[in-house]
């Protein structure tokens, strides 16, 4: 993939996050104005947790949860475009495509809006099978961007690399049980599995920052180290953003979602500049 292929694609990734956001914005604003947002009076939560201030279920935090992950999309895809237009980086391009599934996240807003949780319908059903390709998406893509690292020269083959993660993530999207019986404390939907696909999550994302910190042995480098754990307070922030029912949640998700993202892509950058 060319250097111009690549800021094509970004580009185009940032003006559709840009199209969603406007447009998710402007319904969400209309439905404040009118009053019509309906949250469910019972919900259940994927863990029992204790019921203390900061810890209880809050559909407000899982809501500014979602709003944070769709505009973080949006500010990484116009980062990654502006400061590494330049820039050869296998990195970068996976980083765009964990970006394009952060946008998905953008869908929980619609569901207080147009109260989907009161209609199991086959739209029910389709939007939970487009949040959870777009958790697969982002998964997928940041373990793929630290297993590749591993081959930083090997650069041949990253649009079939792409297009396997992106079919991959479909294929476990379509086939994958959505619960429409229970409304989860997320702001969300359910699917089947969840929580075993929250642990394979969480060891996919601490083998990629293992995989990044031996690369980075390998290479000498300093910056590639604070890459590795750039990616790993990021990877475990999303994941955290993804399930904030609570505020501390939310705000411990966003912390480190934020700290791990500059950590990563000032030090790539560093890393690329100076290799």
């Amino acid at each position: 993939m060319t250097l111009v292929s690549r800021n094509r694609i970004i580009l185009s990734l940032f003006l559709l996050a840009v199209t969603f956001i406007l447009a998710t914005g402007s319904i969400l604003v209309l439905a404040i104005m009118k009053g019509t947002i309906l949250f469910p009076e019972t919900f259940q939560r994927l863990f029992d947790l204790p019921t203390v201030p900061l810890l209880s279920a809050n559909m407000f935090a899982a809501i500014l949860s979602a709003i944070v992950l769709l505009l973080y999309s949006a500010v990484m895809l116009g980062i990654s475009l502006v400061n590494f237009e330049k820039t050869r980086s296998l990195e970068i391009t996976c980083f765009a495509f964990f970006a394009l599934g952060c946008l998905f996240e953008g869908i929980r807003i619609w569901l207080p809006v147009f109260n989907f949780w009161a209609n199991h319908s086959s739209l029910y059903v389709l939007i939970g099978q487009l949040l959870f390709f777009g958790r697969t998406l982002s998964v997928a893509n940041l373990l793929a961007l630290a297993l590749l690292a591993l081959e930083l020269e090997n650069k041949q083959n990253i649009e079939m690399n792409l297009l396997v993660v992106t079919a991959v993530a479909a294929l476990l999207a379509r086939l994958t049980p959505i619960d429409t019986l229970i409304v989860p404390s997320n702001c969300s939907i359910r699917f089947g599995y969840e929580k075993m696909f929250l642990t394979v999550t969480a060891v996919s994302f601490s083998v990629g920052f293992l995989s990044m910190l031996y690369q980075s042995n390998n290479r000498g480098s300093q910056e590639y180290t604070r890459v590795a754990v750039g990616f790993l307070l990021l990877s475990f922030g999303y994941l955290t953003l993804t399930q904030a029912d609570s505020i501390l949640f939310f705000a411990v998700g966003s912390l480190l979602l934020v700290a791990g993202s500059i950590t990563f892509l000032v030090n790539l950058h560093r890393f690329y500049t100076w290799k």
